[in-house]
């Protein structure tokens, strides 16, 4: 069975995957250096998990997962990108990752935008944004006897 991580994972990634103009969508081969992407994978958007929690609710949890999407653009033949063009991109993943805030996920209760953060071009000609979102879902913990 697939757990709701990667369900969930999965379903972010096909909305991502449906954003005009990103080439490499990926949480399970996450580079730890925007460096470390060729000029052919940009723009690129990681899934990155970085927490979840998870309240007892008689017989089943409401986890709330914690997760950061990491842009990473930069230049492209003739083309050399912006600051605003990495404002440009945060805000049609946001428009179109909320499209769809329960991902079509029965068990999924919310998704939440907790915030965005860009760089101070510190790896320009790179640009590197995180988005941070959490997660809302169920998950039966104890089966009924």
């Amino acid at each position: 069975m697939t757990s709701r991580r990667t369900q969930i994972a999965d379903a972010l990634k096909s909305s991502l995957s449906a954003v005009t103009g990103i080439v490499t969508v990926s949480y399970s081969d996450i580079r730890l250096l925007a460096s470390d992407f060729k000029d052919y994978e940009l723009p690129a958007v990681q899934i990155i998990d970085m927490a979840e929690d998870n309240v007892h609710e008689m017989g089943r949890g409401l986890k709330s997962w914690n997760i950061s999407l990491e842009i990473v653009i930069g230049p492209k033949e003739t083309y050399v990108p912006s600051q605003s063009d990495l404002w440009d991109l945060l805000e049609t993943i946001e428009s179109t990752i909320f499209k769809n805030p329960k991902l079509s996920l029965q068990y999924v209760t919310q998704m939440t935008l907790l915030g965005t953060t860009t760089d101070l071009h510190i790896l320009k000609p790179l640009f590197t944004a995180r988005m941070d979102l959490q997660v809302s879902y169920y998950q039966t913990l104890v089966q009924p006897c």
